[in-house]
C-alpha cells in the first residue's frame, strides 16, 4: 500500500499561495521540503507544476492534468529538461496503480483538497501571520489527526515570519 504524505506551507489564516505563488520565502522551509522529498516521489496539478518552472531533480515527478493532450502539446512542456523523471496523469486514481512506498502530495489547492482523505500524513510549516491568498489548504480535522510534533522557530534575519514544523498522522 503506498502511503500518501500531503506537504505544505501555510499561513496562520489557510492560505497557501496568490496568483500561482508562495507568499513567503522560509529558506528552512525550502530546505526540509527538499531533505523529505529527495528520492521520492511527489504529485502535484499542473498550476504548480508551471509555478515552479521545471522538474524538480532527484525525484520523480508526476504531474496531474485534466487535459494530457494540450498539455503534452504546449510550448512549456517541450521546454522541459530531463522528462525521464516525469509522468503526467489524468486522474488521481491513477496513483493506485504505482507501486511507490510513499508519495508526497506538493500542492495545490485541488489536489490536496481531493488527497486529504486518501492521505496517512501531514506535514505542514505553519507561517505564524496571516496572508490573504486565493488558494487555501484543507482544514485539518482534529478528529481524524494527531499531532505528532511542533517545533517553533522565531523569525531571524533569512526568515521575516515565525514559523513552525508540525506532523500530523492519521487516527
Amino acid at each position: 500500500m503506498t502511503k500518501i504524505i500531503l506537504i505544505a506551507s501555510v499561513s496562520k489564516n489557510g492560505f497557501i499561495g496568490k496568483n500561482n505563488q508562495l507568499m513567503w520565502n522560509l529558506p528552512n522551509d525550502l530546505k526540509r521540503f527538499k531533505n523529505l522529498t529527495i528520492g521520492e516521489t511527489i504529485l502535484m496539478g499542473r498550476k504548480t507544476f508551471e509555478s515552479i518552472g521545471r522538474i524538480l531533480p532527484k525525484r520523480i515527478n508526476i504531474i496531474l492534468t485534466k487535459n494530457k493532450i494540450n498539455f503534452i502539446k504546449s510550448l512549456h512542456f517541450k521546454h522541459i529538461k530531463n522528462k525521464n523523471n516525469m509522468k503526467i496523469f489524468s486522474s488521481i486514481e491513477q496513483i493506485n496503480n504505482l507501486k511507490n512506498k510513499r508519495i508526497f502530495i506538493i500542492g495545490g489547492e485541488k489536489i490536496y483538497y481531493s488527497t486529504i482523505e486518501k492521505a496517512h500524513t501531514i506535514e505542514l510549516t505553519l507561517v505564524h501571520k496571516k496572508f490573504y491568498g486565493d488558494t487555501r489548504f484543507p482544514k485539518i480535522n482534529t478528529k481524524k489527526w494527531k499531532k505528532i510534533y511542533e517545533y517553533f522557530y522565531n523569525k531571524d534575519k533569512y526568515h521575516l515570519y515565525n514559523y513552525s514544523f508540525i506532523k500530523f498522522e492519521r487516527i
